[in-house]
C-alpha cells in the first residue's frame, strides 16, 4: 500500500528540528506539552492545505506568530513529507515565512519523484513562484505533474479525528444532514449521517459496528436512523434502542460522553476499507474510556493497520499495554524542543520478560513521562 513514510518538520511551534519515520501504526506517547499534538496539527495543516484552506488554519490554530517556534524570532518554517508507492519515493517539501497581518505564506514548494532503482532522482518541480499564500499543490494545473498528483491524492485522503467534544451543545450529538456523508467528519459531527450510509449501502460493515458496539456497551441494541424533513434536505439524529427496552427510542443527550466516543471511534474504525482514509491520525482515543473498551479499541486499530496507516497520541499507561515496542514513539520536549525516538523490542526485551509495555514506560525507563 501507499504509505507515508516520513516526515520532517521545522520550527512549527515545539517542534525546532525533527524526523519522524513512519510505520503502518505509530503509537505516540509523552507528557503533557512534550509535543504529541503538535504532530497531529502539523498532519491537520495538510488537510487544510490542500482544500485551500491553509490561511482559515492559520487565522483559527495561530496566529502564524503563534505556529512558528518560539514565535516571530524564527522566520520560517520547513516542511518535507516523503511518501512510498509502487514505483518510487514521492517528496513533497514546502516553506512557510511570517508575513503581514500575522500571518504565514509559501516562500518555497516543490515535489520531487525517486524512481527505485535509479540512482538519481527526477528534478524537483516548483509549485509556484514564492509568496503565494495557498498551497499551489491544491491548485487544478498541479495535476499535471504525476507525483504532485500523487501526493495531492494521497494528502486528500488523510483525516485527523478528535472526538473529544461530547458536550450538549456539540456537533456529534446534534442532527445531521443526509447528504454530508462522504466521509466521517474530524468531530464525528456526522455521524447520524455517516452511519445511516453504512445502514444503507454497506451493511455487512453497518451490523459490524453494531455487533462490537454491543461488546463494548452491552446495554446497546441498535441504532434507530430515521431522516427527517423534506426529501430534498433531510436531517438526521443519533437515536438508538437499548437492548430489553426495543421499543422505545433514545436520543444522543441519553449517551455518556465515553459511549459517544466509543461510537464514533468504532463507526471509523470498522468502515469498509474502500472508504477510510488511507492514514488515520486520532489523538487520544482512549478519553473516558474504560480499560475493558481500551482493548478492543487497541484491537480495531491494530486490525486497521494491516491496510491503512494509523497515528495515535495518547497519555494512557494502560492502553500502551495493547502495542508491541515498536509501534511506540516516545515524545519529549526539552527546553521547549520537541524530540520523537521509536521504541525497539530487542533493546527493551529485558525489561520486557519482567513489565508491561505501560508499566516500562510509567517506571520512567524510556522517557517521556507520563
Amino acid at each position: 500500500m501507499s504509505t507515508l513514510s516520513r516526515i520532517t518538520i521545522e520550527g512549527f511551534r515545539s517542534i525546532q528540528s525533527a524526523t519522524v519515520e513512519l510505520r503502518p501504526l505509530n503509537v505516540f506517547i509523552g507528557a503533557n506539552g512534550a509535543g504529541k499534538s503538535n504532530l497531529i496539527a502539523f498532519l491537520q495543516m495538510q488537510n487544510f492545505m490542500m482544500s485551500r484552506g491553509f490561511q482559515t488554519f492559520v487565522q483559527t490554530r495561530g496566529p502564524g506568530s503563534a505556529l512558528l517556534h518560539f514565535g516571530q524570532t524564527r522566520t520560517i518554517m520547513r516542511g518535507a513529507l516523503e511518501f512510498r508507492s509502487d514505483t518510487g519515493r514521492n517528496d513533497y517539501r514546502f516553506s512557510l515565512a511570517h508575513a503581514a497581518g500575522d500571518s504565514l505564506i509559501f516562500t518555497h514548494e516543490e515535489v520531487q519523484f525517486h524512481r527505485d532503482g535509479y540512482a538519481q532522482p527526477m528534478p524537483p518541480v516548483p509549485l509556484g513562484p514564492g509568496g503565494h499564500r495557498e498551497s499551489g499543490l491544491a491548485e487544478l494545473w498541479a495535476d499535471q505533474d504525476p507525483t504532485a498528483r500523487f501526493a495531492k491524492g494521497f494528502l486528500n485522503r488523510c483525516r485527523v479525528y478528535q472526538f473529544h467534544d461530547t458536550s450538549l451543545e456539540s456537533f456529534i450529538r446534534g442532527k445531521a444532514k443526509v447528504e454530508n456523508s462522504t466521509y466521517l467528519m474530524a468531530n464525528g459531527g456526522n455521524l447520524p449521517a455517516f452511519l445511516l450510509k453504512m445502514q444503507q449501502e454497506f451493511p455487512d460493515s453497518y451490523n459490524q459496528i453494531v455487533r462490537t458496539l454491543g461488546l463494548i456497551l452491552p446495554w446497546f441494541d441498535d441504532f434507530a436512523l430515521q431522516p427527517e424533513g423534506n426529501p430534498r434536505d433531510q436531517d438526521v439524529l443519533l437515536r438508538w434502542r437499548m437492548k430489553g427496552r426495543v421499543d422505545y427510542e433514545f436520543v444522543p443527550g441519553q449517551l455518556s460522553d465515553g459511549s459517544l466516543r466509543i461510537m464514533a471511534l468504532v463507526t471509523l474504525l470498522l468502515q469498509p476499507d474502500q472508504r477510510k482514509p488511507l492514514l488515520i491520525a486520532i489523538d487520544e482515543p482512549e478519553l473516558g474510556l474504560h480499560p475493558s473498551a481500551e482493548s478492543i479499541i487497541a484491537g480495531l486499530l491494530k486490525a486497521a493497520a494491516q491496510t491503512r496507516q494509523v497515528l495515535v497520541a495518547t497519555q494512557s499507561v494502560t492502553f500502551l499495554d495493547h502495542f508491541a515496542a515498536e509501534d511506540i514513539i516516545v515524545v519529549e520536549n526539552e527546553d521547549g524542543c520537541s524530540s520523537f525516538t521509536r521504541q525497539c523490542q530487542k533493546t527493551l526485551s529485558a525489561w520486557l520478560d519482567r513489565y508491561t509495555m505501560g508499566e516500562i514506560w510509567q517506571k520512567d525507563l524510556i522517557g517521556g513521562r507520563p
